[in-house]
């Protein structure tokens, strides 16, 4: 009995002591101060505690309105629930002839009480003030059945010293171990406690402003029939993230609706493709990034090629001054009538940015944005000629987004949950839908920008690809006469065809149609007599991979610098307390 009285107050004086301290009333003066504490407490047989308080305060020379009490009503109980002590049938007297008019207001966890004459502060000297009042289901109930009656007869928000406090407890059934204790919050001092034939008797004196005084005893088990704690939901996170039926199942269906909805973001809906498309009537770096599925540095140089072989400019290889090796590669735009499309101006005036005339090496370490919005305009491209739903990055962009989206929902919708239901977990269902909207897209899971008349290309492309070694099938790719099939060294390119491509031009010649040397490209000293295919397709092959590692070389490192920083058996804790003082 002693260890479960001992125990119970000690974690009483953690919850309920710092509300009881901080309720304070007006700053008094020096010269006021309780003369005498005199509290009633009578336990019933339901557990309830009906207290009278008897309070005679000497206010001093100043004139107040009166007394300020301060109740404690709601305290700290567990993880999930603050225990409520309602004060009833508040009654308020003065027999010195006080004004006794009486004010309440809930503030917190007390009830603030105002005694007095608003209009006046006539009130000086000693007065004396009753109040009576009952608060239910104070008795509490031990592991082994025994029962337990513990009140902070004085609070310590008592801001003003009490000269003597007598208490007496009147019960149903005689205590055992009765005690009390004095002293600020938390103190051990003991202080007077005598058990009587109705209850038990308590005194202390001397008490400094903040310090209170706490009585407790024990009853016998089955002496009154003590109703059960007044408890109030609180939030915790045990109680917001409870695992419930209707949890578990919001969660599901927010889970089901999520993978739905996702799904069908990323199976967009398509119209029919009916007109066919041929991998000719598309422009070779479109194709390439249609098969590769976004724009590449190949397919960049494969447009680029597919200028020259357009008139718009010509390349010549440069070779070392033993003649042995091709050190680098002259550039020279050209006029011609033919239009070029939007990324095909952008690789022009990227390449020629310095004038008509330039190298390889000079515009090493340069091109990289000119490559890079290149690549974003032939997806551009795609998009127009219905290949593309959208440029890749975008369809990325569009992932995250809608994930972010749901993800910042998720968490608003998680937080007020929490705060006004148990449900908080499927606010969490929520955010886990948009943290695997944000996984699909930037893992490249949500989707692919190829649409059907895209897919259809890819297919087209791959026959193209294997009807390059064979002339016969050049109709095919619109590859019918030689000066045809050389045009085709772009589309090579671009769909790392090139030994199909040589292939086929062997096949050509063996079959008495020789290619003729391309205009746009050549050696120093030309071809010759005799064009060599096997020598032609050598020299792209050299001039493609150059031109890849040219337009993505990252420009030169300049020199910066920077730099970074960083580097019970207590005083307190049962019902009852609280404080006051004059107003």
């Amino acid at each position: 009995m002693r260890t479960a009285l001992l125990a119970t107050l000690a974690s009483a004086v953690l919850v309920v002591g710092p509300l009881a301290a901080s309720a304070a009333a007006d700053e008094p003066s020096d010269d006021e101060r309780v003369v005498s504490y005199v509290a009633d407490l009578t336990v019933g047989g339901d557990g309830s505690l009906g207290v009278r308080e008897e309070i005679t305060y000497d206010f001093g020379d100043d004139g107040h309105h009166g007394l300020r009490r301060f109740i404690p009503v709601r305290a700290p109980y567990d993880q999930t629930h603050d225990r409520s002590y309602p004060v009833r049938d508040l009654r308020v007297s003065s027999p010195t002839g006080a004004p006794d008019e009486v004010e309440t207001e809930t503030d917190g966890g007390f009830l603030d009480v105002r005694v007095g004459d608003p209009d006046s502060e006539d009130v000086r000297g000693e007065q004396t003030y009753v109040l009576t009042y009952t608060v239910p289901a104070v008795v509490n109930t031990l592991r082994d059945g025994s029962l337990q009656i513990a009140y902070d007869a004085v609070g310590t928000g008592w801001q003003v010293p009490i000269d003597r406090v007598d208490v007496t407890v009147t019960t149903p059934a005689a205590v055992t171990d009765p005690r009390c204790f004095q002293g600020e919050e938390g103190s051990a001092d003991r202080c007077s406690a005598q058990p009587t034939a109705t209850g038990a008797v308590f005194s202390a004196q001397g008490l400094d402003d903040e310090e209170g005084v706490t009585v407790a005893a024990g009853l016998p088990a089955g002496s009154l029939t003590p109703a059960a704690p007044l408890l109030l939901d609180t939030f915790s996170p045990a109680r917001a993230f409870g695992a419930s039926t209707t949890s578990l199942a919001g969660v599901g269906a927010v889970l089901v609706a999520g993978a739905a909805g996702l799904l069908a973001f990323r199976r967009r809906r398509e119209e029919p493709q009916t007109d066919p498309v041929q991998v000719t009537d598309v422009p070779p770096g479109v194709v390439g990034a249609v098969v590769h599925g976004g724009a590449r540095d190949v397919d960049v140089v494969a447009t680029l090629l597919d200028l020259a072989a357009r008139g718009h400019l010509t390349i010549v290889e440069h070779e070392s001054a033993q003649g042995r090796e091709v050190t680098d590669w002259d550039l020279y735009r050209r006029d011609t009538p033919d239009k070029p499309t939007l990324a095909e101006q952008r690789l022009l005036d990227t390449v020629f940015a310095a004038g008509p005339e330039t190298s390889l090496s000079a515009v090493r370490t340069t091109a990289r944005d000119g490559n890079r919005r290149t690549k974003e305009l032939l997806e551009d491209a795609a998009v127009a000629h219905g290949l593309f739903h959208a440029r890749p990055a975008q369809l990325v962009l569009r992932w995250v987004g809608l994930g972010g989206t749901v993800v910042a929902v998720g968490a608003v919708l998680t937080v007020l949950l929490a705060i006004w239901t148990t449900h908080a977990l499927i606010g969490l269902a929520v955010v886990a839908v948009g943290i695997a909207a944000l996984v699909a897209g930037l893992a490249g899971a949500g989707g692919s920008p190829v649409t059907a008349r895209g897919r259809q290309l890819q297919a087209r492309a791959r026959a193209f690809t294997d009807t390059l070694p064979r002339h016969g099938g050049l109709g095919a790719h619109d590859g019918s006469t030689p000066d045809r099939f050389l045009r085709l060294v772009p589309y090579a390119v671009a769909l790392g065809a090139g030994s199909a491509w040589l292939a086929g031009a062997r096949a050509l010649q063996a079959a008495d149609a020789p290619l003729p040397a391309p205009a746009w490209y050549t050696g120093p000293a030309g071809f010759g007599s005799t064009f060599n295919v096997a020598l032609y397709a050598g020299m792209v092959g050299g001039f493609s991979s150059s031109t890849s590692d040219a337009l993505s070389a990252a420009p030169p490192a300049t020199a910066s610098s920077s730099s970074f920083s960083g580097g019970g058996g207590f005083t307190g804790g049962a019902a009852g307390g609280g404080g006051g003082g004059s107003w």
